[in-house]
């Protein structure tokens, strides 16, 4: 058996599983990033909405399953409940919770979407009975890509996550470039003020990028789901601290820094779990991302600016 030749597939497989985990990250870090950019605020709920969509994603495919559905109808019914749930949540979050106070002061904001977590895992832990739930793997097999000694195969599932992952950020990113709500964001990112006075609806603007970032949310949650099958109602809390470091290390507000860190934090736990021992993995990642902000606070791709809007 030659080590030389186990090595390369061995990190083959280990970038693939990071990719995965990518995939997780820039998508809930991307969502942070949508109201981290127009608010200059961080709304801690996301990772929350992601556990909704998380339990919507088990329960829809529950669902489907049980209708003789398989494969391709299963895990699009997971991924169209994780939408719809999470959609539905963030729209009526914003109205009801985030709306009244957005021009309040920061920590008014902060404590409000601390609050809702709190009250939005209670609410799922009486639902659930705090018992985790399981969704079994919905394809099996995959593509080979290495044979021999140590085989190296990328997953149907994984497939579909890296693809729906893909297409998400994909039509985000060219939506915000072309479309003029991308350019009405932009505006209101730089200066809110002087935005609503040249005519932008500055709370319609709001409104959707809280909707676009919950969608966001769910489609990181329906990835939990159907990637790594077991849900949690705490898990919300860990996940979404670490997507919202992972925003504000690649850059704070700004959809290339979350892509950014998203990946660079996949990589580093990745590389962490593969070499390390994994029981110091989240000690060792939020120091390196501890360690990152003290020697570069503007992020990975951000620059020392304050905006026009800032006070």
């Amino acid at each position: 058996m030659e080590i030389s030749t186990l090595i390369p597939a061995y990190w083959l497989q280990q970038a693939l599983n990071g990719l995965l985990l990518a995939s997780f990250y820039v998508t809930l870090a991307t969502a942070y990033a949508l109201l981290q950019g127009i608010t200059n605020r961080i709304i801690f709920s996301f990772g929350d909405f992601a556990t909704y969509g998380s339990f919507a994603a088990v329960y829809a495919a529950l669902w489907a399953l049980l209708r003789g559905g398989e494969g391709f109808a299963v895990i699009t019914a997971a991924l169209v409940g994780s939408l719809v749930t999470a959609a539905a949540l963030g729209r009526a979050s914003h109205s009801l919770v985030f709306a009244p106070i957005m021009r309040a002061p920061s920590q008014a904001v902060m404590i409000a979407s601390i609050g809702l977590s709190i009250i939005l895992q209670e609410l799922l832990r009486l639902q659930s009975g705090a018992r985790d739930q399981w969704l079994s793997p919905l394809f099996g097999g995959g593509i080979g890509l290495v044979d021999g000694v140590f085989p190296v195969q990328i997953g149907y599932t994984q497939i579909a996550v890296l693809t729906v992952a893909a297409l998400a950020l994909t039509t985000l990113v060219l939506g915000m470039r072309y479309s003029a709500a991308g350019r009405f964001w932009r505006a209101t990112a730089q200066n809110a003020l002087l935005a609503q006075m040249s005519g932008v609806n500055i709370r319609s603007v709001f409104q959707w990028s809280f909707v676009v970032a919950s969608v966001l949310a769910s489609i990181s949650g329906w990835i939990i789901a159907v990637a790594y099958g077991g849900v949690n109602f705490s898990m919300g809390l860990v996940l979404g601290f670490k997507a919202m470091f992972a925003a504000i290390i690649g850059g704070f507000g700004t959809i290339s820094g979350a892509v950014a860190g998203g990946i660079f934090l996949a990589a580093l736990e990745t590389a962490w779990t593969a070499s390390m021992p994994m029981a110091y993995r989240d000690v060792a990642v939020f120091g390196i991302i501890i360690l990152i902000l003290v020697l570069k606070p503007e992020g990975l791709l951000g620059s020392l600016y304050r905006r026009e809007s800032e006070s």
